[in-house]
């Protein structure tokens, strides 16, 4: 396998954010700082610390927990004064870690004169600022598609689907292989919102790159969309044998089990998890990146936006240490901590990392600009996220139709 050097690409629709201010910032200095993150960092935040430690001589203390745990209890410890010093966030205000969310309530520091605000391309870090004040650090960005198991791939004898009639076909030619296309894990919450995500970047964001801005507007809503056809579509893959037995008695962490095992080709997932994927799988495993095919044009966007992102506590403990972390996080020497234990696509312009063929083929998918925002991003609360999500869970339990999960999706909105 070779590996590519490659600068980091970047480029996300901004968004126009309320302002808040906050308190000065202290010159107490501590002996120690706290981070919390959610699991899927857990490696790369690792390695960075332990670099970080070196070099600092500081007590640093890490918590981790998955990604719906995590978002739950964050604000919980922001309001207890019982949050670490350096957190995930995440832009927008679709989910309950966003910054718009947190920043309203007045839990985040301004990093407007942080030195490395200058080295985030505009687009990107736009979506971090709010009232013009930057609130978070990007340090990597995020892809949804198809992580696949290239050596499952070979012994099919199929090639990657190009389009979504191709796609219903590649499901009933591996499932008569004796294997399953994708791996899907829907007891693990915030998985079911995957391959929605995926599907309308074609379905929704191709032919209405706006779309955002007009439900923002009350010019559009979920029902009646694209996001019915890609509903459709998520139905029609179940119904064709495209998914694991029982997705919903399936966690996340055994979804990719069935990918490093072979049992399934692929697993629709962020590039995010690449690393906890290839993490637990036998030694010399090649992966690939396709995007999932929404439709039958042959041009298929993927979903790109800002797949880690730090703060810090405006009431911060150990706040000067915690700006000095996050200052260092967008260094090279923290950079080559980072994305040498967990490959992906720095957001930081001019980072270089070394490319595993999966990222490269998501990098030169952004690059070539065939991709969509990620829905929530353009979302007013995290309501219409737990609405999806849930939606999603009744779908596959036959509880509820597409149009009863968009009309609750439009209600949570606030249509």
């Amino acid at each position: 396998m070779h590996n590519r050097k490659i600068a980091a690409v970047a480029g996300i629709a901004a968004l126009t954010l309320a302002a808040c201010g906050s308190p000065p910032q202290t010159s107490e200095k501590t002996k120690a700082l706290t981070i919390a993150t959610t699991s899927n960092n857990q490696a790369p935040m690792e390695a960075v610390i332990e670099a970080y430690k070196k070099k600092t001589g500081l007590d640093v203390n890490l918590t981790v927990a998955d990604t719906a745990q995590y978002q739950t209890t964050l604000r919980t410890q922001l309001s207890s004064g019982t949050a670490s010093d350096v957190f995930t966030v995440w832009p927008g205000s679709g989910n309950p870690g966003a910054i718009t969310i947190l920043q309203k309530a007045g839990y985040l520091a301004d990093l407007s004169d942080r030195p490395w605000t200058t080295k985030v391309e505009p687009g990107t870090a736009e979506t971090l600022r709010i009232g013009g004040k930057t609130y978070g650090l990007p340090s990597k960005l995020d892809a949804i598609g198809a992580i696949y198991n290239a050596g499952t791939l070979k012994e099919t004898g199929l090639k990657v689907p190009a389009t979504y009639t191709e796609l219903l076909k590649f499901c009933a030619d591996v499932k008569a292989k004796g294997k399953v296309a994708f791996a899907l894990g829907l007891q693990t919450d915030w998985v079911t919102q995957l391959i929605p995500y995926a599907l309308v970047a074609s379905t929704v964001y191709a032919a209405d790159p706006a779309f955002n801005d007009k439900m923002a507007k009350r010019q559009a809503t979920f029902a009646g969309s694209g996001w019915e056809a890609a509903l459709a579509k998520y139905t029609e893959m179940n119904k064709s044998g495209c998914f694991n037995d029982d997705p919903l008695g399936t966690d996340v962490t055994a979804s990719y089990s069935l990918v490093n095992t072979g049992k399934a080709v692929g697993v629709v997932q962020v590039l995010a998890s690449f690393s906890q994927i290839t993490s637990a799988a036998p030694k010399g495993t090649e992966f690939g990146f396709f995007p999932l095919p929404g439709g039958d044009t042959g041009t298929n966007p993927i979903p790109r936006g800002i797949g880690v992102s730090f703060a810090v506590n405006d009431k911060a403990k150990n706040r000067v240490n915690a700006l000095g972390f996050v200052d260092w996080l967008a260094t090279p020497e923290a950079t080559k901590a980072w994305f040498g234990t967990a490959p992906g696509i720095p957001a930081i312009q001019g980072a270089e990392v070394e490319a595993e063929p999966a990222v490269r083929a998501a990098i030169d998918i952004i690059a070539a600009g065939k991709t969509a925002p990620f829905p929530d991003t353009g979302w007013p609360s995290a309501k219409v996220q737990a609405a999806h999500l849930a939606g999603i869970q009744r779908l596959f339990s036959g509880q509820a139709d597409a149009k009863q999960v968009l009309a609750s999706m439009d209600e949570a909105y606030g249509r």
